[in-house]
């Protein structure tokens, strides 16, 4: 990964009082610029399919935000369901508010979960609603890469006008949003139920 988003120091007061430093880690970076942007036309869910070579912990959900430098129109232009899915059952989901009150962190916009786990060996589906709002595309002008934990397997959707459901179609591009901020195994259980401090920090 080319930079972490967030260093958190924590006493650890059942301890001695050491002090420990965690890193929460984006799932998956994007770079990009302009000229990979497009408007979805219709209500459906996109996303990406991955596998976990190591327990993680996730801390927020969150999606891609073109509109974090115009100011005529901040933050998202509509609300946007998303969850992970695992062997075709939802496990996790919220909704990230349109407007502004999801924090902004490197291009994406988060909300505060409860924090769960992803097990090691496991492959799991990530997916948010994409109507209204533009994503981004993998072609030559986008470039995405994952955590060394995480594999990127392949790019989902769902037809057209389905909505909020586990997407299933392959593509062979990628209409990027959907994301996730992440505790590596050796730090989730010092900093289990902090996630909304560390995001109120930020």
């Amino acid at each position: 990964m080319k930079k972490v988003i967030l260093t958190v120091i924590v006493t650890l007061l059942l301890t001695n009082g050491s002090v420990v430093t965690a890193e929460i880690l984006p799932a998956l970076e994007l770079e990009r610029n302009s000229s990979s942007y497009v408007i979805p036309g219709s209500n459906r869910t996109r996303g990406w399919e991955f596998t976990v070579s190591e327990n993680i912990q996730v801390t927020s959900l969150g999606i891609f935000d073109l509109e974090e430098d115009l100011l005529f129109a901040p933050g998202l232009l509509y609300s946007h369901e998303i969850g992970i899915w695992h062997a075709g059952e939802l496990q996790y989901s919220t909704t990230i508010p349109a407007g502004t009150e999801g924090v902004l962190i490197d291009q994406f916009r988060y909300v505060e979960t409860e924090p769960f786990w992803l097990a090691a060996g496991e492959t799991y589906v990530i997916g948010a609603t994409s109507f209204g709002d533009p994503y981004v595309g993998n072609n030559a002008s986008a470039r995405i890469t994952t955590i060394s934990s995480i594999t990127y397997e392949r790019t989902l959707t769902t037809e057209s006008g389905a909505g909020f459901t586990l997407p299933s179609l392959e593509r062979d591009f990628y209409g990027f949003g959907p994301n996730f901020l992440v505790i590596p195994e050796p730090m989730t259980l010092v900093l289990f139920g902090l996630g909304g401090l560390l995001l109120r920090s930020c």
